[in-house]
């Protein structure tokens, strides 16, 4: 993961434009979930079909049916958090259910025993990213403070421009970052003495001519993120005389993303403070929305008896989004307390997402079972950013992503797939493997571990699937330190279970 990914300074939107590469990454990178039978297999499904699931990934499954059906799987998802900063450790649980698939194929049957045999319509949703997660982190005896950076920030700015005003708002009209004007809202920022534009921290006092922290200070920080990004399909497949599937699928997608960060700050004891400091914290609440759509075709070929061979190409998904935020800080002083809070920031613009290549190798052993093997490509580099009016508003932020730099570099992911099905009877036993490249050179491949169940009888069946997302490290500063370090590290990993229940007729 990148390495500065919860880093508060870093990812505040601190202007009307501060969206960024990792947004648009966060809305490029997939995360299939499907049916509880296609995560079960790895959502290796290219080339298999006869799944809702498979229809995620290749327009082309919904040809292969020779009924119609209905398809329903909700979920439930954990995400694990394990945190040492300094040392100090900390670890994290976050559930939370929500449904990964509802789905209904219907196949028209042409009576033509060669040539065009039918024809088949696919509507639905099937969820392609979660973005469930908490992390929280503890420093107790910490001898830095987050205020430290915030006051270095606003030097240079004079603090008259950071005050309201008839016919003036600091947060619109000056060049300062909300945070320095909700620090000197609430007194947490101060001017040097016989100074007019340079700052010291309520958590600072002056030792001749040096700025120090007053006294140790135990640090709490939490970030919770919830959301999804969602695919709704209309699908249109052709069979051709039982070897040559064919289909083609319009995609909308539906975003929600939700991310509250709170980081806190509190005195051991305030009178080592010349302020007298007592505490403060600092919050920030996001919530991005956004609409897309792509488009998908795919095909599936049976060369000869029992293996399978698909394809398929999804275009960029042109995404709409509008980011509505907000800051509060409080502080708490042996003289009183105060807090204050920012406007609500609102900005639009949009993201096109990378094209995306599956192929797909599947042979089946009658009906003992199946092995399937796919491959997908997605180059990150092309990804872009863009406003509505301003051609150029992004045009940083595509170079570094198209280019890259001495510390960022996009890159062409290889995610490999595989899942293994075993029928006995009525009843399937299946497991799968997933491997995800990374997206740009400081994140770490994802690897997916998963299996399954499975029951089929004449016109119901019901399967179940798990999977478990290995552990990811990235590191992390909660702020700059001065010293260029990352002093924590935190491991995340996800359990995801699944349940699908369907109807064929």
């Amino acid at each position: 993961m990148k390495k500065y990914l919860i880093l508060i300074a870093l990812v505040f939107p601190i202007a009307l434009s501060g969206q960024n590469a990792w947004d648009a990454l966060r809305y490029s990178h997939l995360n299939y979930q499907g049916t509880a039978r296609s995560m079960a297999l790895g959502n290796a499904v290219t080339a298999l079909g006869g799944d809702f699931g498979s229809i995620m990934q290749n327009p082309a499954a919904s040809a292969v049916y020779p009924y119609s059906e209905i398809t329903f799987t909700p979920s439930l998802s954990t995400q694990f958090s394990r945190v040492s900063y300094f040392g100090q450790e900390t670890d994290d649980r976050y559930t939370r259910g929500g449904v990964s698939n509802v789905g209904y194929v219907g196949t028209l049957d042409l009576s033509n025993s060669t040539g065009l045999i039918s024809l088949s319509f696919a509507a639905g949703y099937n969820k392609v990213q979660d973005f469930t997660m908490r992390t929280s982190v503890r420093m107790n005896d910490a001898v830095t403070s987050w205020l430290s950076p915030v006051a270095t920030m606003t030097d240079g700015i004079p603090y008259t421009d950071l005050e309201s005003g008839d016919d003036y708002n600091p947060y619109y009209d000056s060049n300062a970052a909300w945070r320095s004007i909700l620090a000197w809202d609430t007194y947490l920022l101060d001017p040097l003495p016989g100074t007019t534009d340079q700052y010291i921290g309520a958590t600072e006092n002056l030792d001749g001519e040096m700025i120090v922290v007053g006294g140790p200070l135990d640090q709490r920080f939490i970030k919770e993120s919830r959301g999804s990004m969602g695919e709704y399909l209309l699908n249109m497949g052709a069979n051709i005389g039982n070897r040559f599937f064919a289909a083609y699928s319009l995609n909308f997608r539906n975003i929600y993303y939700r991310t509250y960060e709170k980081f806190t700050e509190t005195s051991q004891n305030p009178e080592h403070f010349e302020t007298g400091f007592s505490s403060f914290s600092h919050s920030y609440d996001q919530i991005t929305t956004g609409i897309g759509f792509n488009m998908k075709f795919g095909i599936i070929a049976i060369p000869f008896k029992n293996m399978r061979l698909g394809a398929s190409v999804t275009s960029p998904t042109w995404t709409s989004l509008t980011d509505e935020w907000q800051e509060y800080m409080t502080a708490e002083f042996l003289a009183g307390n105060q807090s204050s809070s920012s406007p609500i920031g609102v900005f639009s613009y949009k993201v096109r997402t990378p094209w995306r290549f599956n192929a797909g190798l599947a042979y089946t052993f009658g009906t003992f079972g199946l092995i399937s093997i796919d491959y997908e490509g997605v180059d990150y580099s092309t990804m872009k950013l863009a406003t509505r009016n301003d051609r150029w508003a992004f045009e940083d932020e595509n170079e570094l992503i198209r280019y890259g730099s001495e510390n960022t570099r996009f890159l062409f992911a290889n995610n490999i797939r595989a899942g293994l099905e075993i029928r006995i009877a009525q009843m399937a036993i299946r497991g799968g493997y997933s491997y995800y490249g990374s997206p740009e050179r400081s994140f770490e491949p994802t690897h997916v571990a998963s299996g399954g169940l499975g029951f089929r009888a004449d016109q119901f069946f019901a399967d179940m699937g798990a999977s478990y997302r290995l552990g990811e490290t990235e590191g992390f500063s909660l702020y700059d330190t001065g010293d260029d370090q990352i002093h924590g590290q935190n491991t995340m990993s996800r359990f995801r279970l699944m349940f699908t229940v369907g109807l064929r007729f």
